[in-house]
């Protein structure tokens, strides 16, 4: 039997409907370069949308998704923002990544719930396969870190293990809320693909802002039961990236100044090395 949830008005800036018709506006308004696709059903049977954006014939593939966790909204706002301004900048940067790149967004992964758990309790970031059932989980429905009965058991979860295996990424983010701004990055990336990675943040913070994270909040990480785990099991460099400020709440004129500069930075730098 399926859980029956009370969703909250909003998460912490919006409705999930709301930034959901603000990237489908950008496909009408753009349509030779934006489109969307259901890529699954949700527990509850909803759509789970991705938003693809640029040239779909580059092997520069960058996934970006949010709201894993039902309210950790601060990745789907500057998300948005960062496909506002490919789309409609005229930045010459911007333009080179149009044709050159295709971005994916999963604005909303966790579609039925503000809470962190799915419809069926779940926390989705413990239920993928490579390492599921670590010491860090929960085997309760009522703990926050349920990994669900086995791996990759939910919907949501499975949705996304498809998108790692067909779209041949490059690069993916998961994005969070409430524990930055820290990057955590998978421990197989190599040294050198984060060197580069950094002195490329560096040197685009001049061009377009930004604060570069202190080496403090680069940490490896090996994702056991989480989605960076999984696709990087499929060749994708993957990271996790907590966005805004550690237990609480940024105002929006932070999530739209200086965390979405960062963002800019980092997505552009990553772009950058697609080849």
């Amino acid at each position: 039997m399926l859980a029956i949830f009370t969703p909250l008005a909003l998460a912490n800036y919006e409705t999930k409907s709301s930034i959901l018709n603000k990237f489908k506006t950008l496909c009408s308004t753009y349509p030779k370069y934006a489109n969307y696709v259901s890529i699954g059903k949700s527990v509850l049977g909803n759509d789970i949308l991705m938003f693809r954006i640029g040239n779909s014939s580059s092997s520069g593939r960058i996934l970006w998704d949010a709201q894993m966790h039902g309210s950790e909204d601060a990745g789907s706002e500057t998300g948005y923002l960062f496909a506002k301004w490919l789309l409609s900048s005229g930045d010459s940067r911007a333009k080179h990544m149009l044709a050159h790149n295709w971005f994916l967004f999963v604005p909303v992964v966790n579609i039925d719930s503000y809470n962190r758990a799915n419809a069926h309790y779940v926390n989705i970031n413990r239920n993928f396969p490579v390492g599921w059932g670590h010491s860090g989980t929960s085997t309760k429905t009522s703990a926050q870190d349920y990994r669900g009965p086995y791996a990759a058991s939910e919907p949501e979860t499975k949705a996304l293990i498809n998108v790692f295996k067909t779209y041949k990424l490059k690069f993916y983010v998961n994005t969070h809320t409430f524990g930055g701004p820290i990057m955590y990055y998978h421990s197989s990336i190599p040294s050198s693909v984060m060197t580069t990675l950094k002195s490329r943040i560096n040197a685009y913070k001049v061009t377009y802002g930004g604060t570069p994270l202190t080496d403090n909040s680069w940490i490896k990480m090996s994702g056991p039961g989480m989605a960076i785990g999984t696709s990087q099991s499929y060749g994708i460099q993957s990271f996790l990236y907590e966005i805004g400020p550690s237990n609480k709440v940024a105002p929006y004129s932070d999530i739209s100044g200086k965390y979405y500069r960062d963002v800019r930075v980092f997505l552009i730098s990553l772009a950058s090395m697609c080849g």
